[in-house]
């Protein structure tokens, strides 16, 4: 998709399918953690708006969501931090994670502390994190550019040194294809079509293959931390969309 350049934009249908995985991953996250854990938090390092042009919600206020309904029912605090690199979005952002608090109660609230910043995504969202003291701890990282900048790898290294991480990486197939439509030896490295898993046009490597038998849970990205390798799971969002 093209990079918006306006405040708000229509929210097509991959990125309800994303934000249905998110709602569906933090739902029962926040309670599991919670259990076990005084705080716990959430980050996104492109938090956008908080809501598409047709009222629909935002990934934040999706989180922001499950997040209230795991606190009536657990003690503990959660913690979000959002990281936008538009100011007009985050100015915008602030205003939609008020209203969707004020349909929940002052306990709630209370325990759940929301905290927006202006600026990129990196060296902005991990300075925030240390601040808060969230590294090394219970922590749910976002990192959906929406079509805009490529992520750093620097930044995924850097979270994954931390075992109580866990970060979900979106992207368009695009990024995986480009290799193999450019070179030929990308190609012929890569899984042959009939081997593709169903509604991805990707090639992926034997060895990438291999490390991807390793990453059991769908959707999500994985720094192992004793090494800088990243693992990718591909998703049908067409599948997603429709459970």
């Amino acid at each position: 998709m093209a990079v918006p350049k306006t405040v708000l934009w229509d929210r097509d249908p991959h990125t309800a399918a994303k934000h249905n995985l998110l709602r569906k991953y933090l739902e029962p996250w926040a309670p599991i953690l919670l259990s076990r854990h005084a705080t716990i938090t959430y980050a996104e390092g492109f938090s956008g708006p908080g809501v598409y042009s047709q009222g629909e919600p935002g990934s934040p206020v999706v989180a922001l969501e499950a997040f209230a309904k795991a606190l009536q029912h657990r003690s503990g605090r959660i913690r979000m931090v959002l990281v936008e690199g538009d100011e007009r979005r985050e100015s915008e952002l602030r205003s939609q994670l008020d209203k969707a608090r004020e349909h929940h109660s002052a306990d709630v609230s209370r325990r759940l502390r929301v905290n927006t910043h202006y600026g990129e995504c990196h060296p902005t969202l991990l300075e925030q994190l240390r601040l808060q003291g969230s590294l090394g701890k219970p922590l749910f990282v976002l990192l959906d550019s929406y079509g805009g900048p490529d992520i750093p790898f620097s930044l995924l290294q850097e979270l994954g040194k931390h075992r109580s991480t866990e970060v979900m990486v979106t992207f368009q197939p695009a990024f995986l294809t480009r290799f193999g439509e450019a070179n030929e030896n990308h190609r012929r490295a890569g899984t042959p079509p009939s081997e593709a898993p169903s509604g991805t046009q990707c090639s992926i490597s034997r060895r990438t293959r291999s490390s991807l038998s390793s990453a059991t849970s769908t959707g999500r990205a994985f720094v192992e931390p004793a090494s800088p390798t990243l693992f990718f799971e591909m998703v049908d969002e067409e599948t997603m969309s429709s459970t």
